[in-house]
């Protein structure tokens, strides 16, 4: 069967990449198109998904949710692009608030107007054992996210003891009693038996949450000095507290560093890859005081000019 579609959900930092990346080896063999969604305008997720895996085709949306009015369109021409290719299996990675309510809208309208056919078997839901409960008592898309999935995994639970894992799985099947549940740490899971174990669930389609005006305040960060290292931790400490997310890529005298902050969790790790410049992406849990408590602390820790946009 041609064309199987898999959406993959879940929260800012949850896991999707890590866990995106074991789907593409554990599919290895199979011809597969990638739609990796952001909501910033500087993509990041797109440089770490595995390049090595043949007969692979990747899209990268960003600027915003492929639910909301936006880049709406774009996700439907790629869905209909790829489903012109006869590909085995579609993935597509939504961004951290994405609210996918509207999926089988979308794909009815791709089979109606397009004549393409997919063969949608579900999302699946990553979720951050350590922030889950803390983020879905107010944030609808969230609650949205696990309402519209056929399983939940959940990620990150070596950060967390049994305790909060009880009280992250007594917050989901509070949204859905049935819900299965699976747990796991750095995304290891097997796609394939998870599907096997589950049933496929189409919950009446509505209409997503996601908008122009509920679209988070992202702003990216870019500078072509080299950063002292601890200079970098001071910036990302003074805005942590202020933020959902913040990933990037950044050139310091430690070389190369792939950053990716979630609350106040850090993960600095070296890059491969050479970086000609700073690029950080701060998505905000403040509204649009982002930018002047960022522009403070990179007034503090750069010295050389930077943009913030």
């Amino acid at each position: 069967m041609k064309n199987q579609l898999i959406l993959l959900t879940g929260f800012l930092g949850a896991g999707k990449t890590t866990f995106l990346n074991n789907i593409l080896h554990e599919y290895e063999g199979f011809r597969i198109g990638l739609v990796v969604n952001e909501f910033s305008q500087t993509g990041v997720d797109g440089a770490l998904i595995r390049r090595d895996i043949p007969n692979t085709n990747m899209v990268e949306l960003n600027n915003g949710s492929i639910f909301c009015a936006c880049i709406k369109d774009t996700f439907v021409d790629s869905l209909v692009a790829m489903g012109e290719q006869g590909l085995d299996y579609v993935f597509v990675e939504a961004s951290g608030l994405a609210d996918p309510s509207s999926i089988a809208s979308i794909l009815d309208q791709i089979r109606t107007f397009r004549q393409i056919e997919y063969a949608y078997q579900g999302a699946v839901c990553l979720v951050d054992a350590l922030n889950f409960a803390k983020h879905v008592k107010v944030l609808v898309s969230l609650r949205r996210q696990v309402t519209y999935s056929r399983a939940v995994i959940i990620n990150k639970t070596d950060l967390v003891d049994e305790a909060g894992l009880v009280q992250c799985e007594d917050a989901i099947r509070e949204i859905k009693p049935d819900m299965p549940i699976f747990r796991t740490t750095f995304g290891r899971i097997s796609l394939k038996e998870l599907l096997a174990g589950t049933a496929s669930q189409a919950p009446a389609p509505t209409e997503s949450t996601n908008t122009a005006d509920t679209r988070p305040i992202t702003v990216t960060l870019k500078t072509t000095e080299t950063v002292p290292g601890g200079k970098l931790r001071e910036f990302l400490g003074a805005i942590a507290p202020m933020t959902y997310r913040i990933k990037g890529f950044c050139k310091t005298e430690e070389g190369p560093l792939e950053v990716s902050l979630v609350g106040e969790s850090f993960r600095i790790d070296p890059w491969p890859e050479e970086v000609e410049e700073t690029q950080l992406v701060i998505i905000s849990s403040v509204g649009v005081r982002i930018v002047s408590d960022a522009l403070a602390a990179a007034k503090a820790c750069f010295q050389q000019p930077f943009e913030l946009k």
